[in-house]
């Protein structure tokens, strides 16, 4: 696995949403309660590798938010969070509907998972 755990998480008044990845699962939740989970295969590891090998994790907190529609809640606040090799590396928030164009196929891909 090309990391130890992978947060996606966005938020605003009264609702959340969260992806977490880890080496076991993905697990998929709404408002602080786990609504999915499931393994993490091969096929799962070889999709994710191959959706980050296209993002700099070192330079995540450097990417350019096109938007900043959740300052005034009209998108929802989100983040993504890598750890790895037990760094962590995180985005500054962006629009959960228009994420920096670098995460696009990643947020897609974790989207697909949960589904």
């Amino acid at each position: 696995m090309p990391f130890e755990k992978l947060e996606y998480a966005s938020i605003t008044r009264g609702y959340s949403e969260k992806i977490i990845v880890d080496k076991d699962s993905v697990s998929s939740f709404q408002n602080n309660q786990k609504i999915l989970s499931v393994k993490v295969t091969d096929k799962i590891i070889f999709t994710l590798k191959g959706v980050l090998k296209d993002i700099a994790i070192s330079d995540l907190n450097q990417l350019s938010i096109p938007s900043e529609k959740f300052q005034s809640d009209q998108a929802m606040y989100s983040t993504l969070e890598i750890v790895r090799n037990e760094k962590t590396f995180k985005t500054r928030g962006f629009d959960n509907d228009n994420p920096p164009k670098e995460l696009s196929p990643l947020l897609l891909c974790l989207e697909q998972l949960i589904k």
